[in-house]
């Protein structure tokens, strides 16, 4: 039994038809209530903080798919280091300031998940 056959005998005719997805239709998600907090917290290299000194910069991707990484993997520097990371790459920008985003991302997204949004 597929699902246009019960589909056609629920409704009494066929199920319409619908295009197939498209690979340019399946985005990350925006997130852009999860990036606008992440502005609110303190830089994860040097602590600075303030209105309009952060940014929530994306870290998930690293450019091979061309498609920008999901909102949620955004961590937050200040506009100086956010420039200076995509000049010299995850990796290096990792190395030289001595933390791991994976990790800073994974425990944004814990806090985000369990508590940020409770608050609504």
């Amino acid at each position: 039994m597929t699902l246009t056959w019960l589909y056609q005998q629920v409704h009494g005719r066929k199920a319409p038809r619908r295009s197939p997805r498209r690979w340019s239709d399946r985005k990350p998600p925006k997130a852009w209530e999860y990036r606008a907090w992440i502005r609110t917290l303190p830089s994860a290299v040097s602590g600075i903080e303030g209105p309009g000194l952060i940014e929530a910069a994306h870290t998930g991707s690293d450019g091979g798919t061309s498609m920008k990484a999901s909102g949620y993997s955004c961590i937050p520097l200040t506009v100086e280091e956010h420039r200076e990371y995509h000049q010299i790459g995850k990796a290096s920008f990792e190395a030289k300031h001595g933390i791991d985003c994976r990790h800073i991302v994974r425990s944004l997204n814990r806090v985000w998940f369990k508590y940020a949004r409770e608050v609504k």
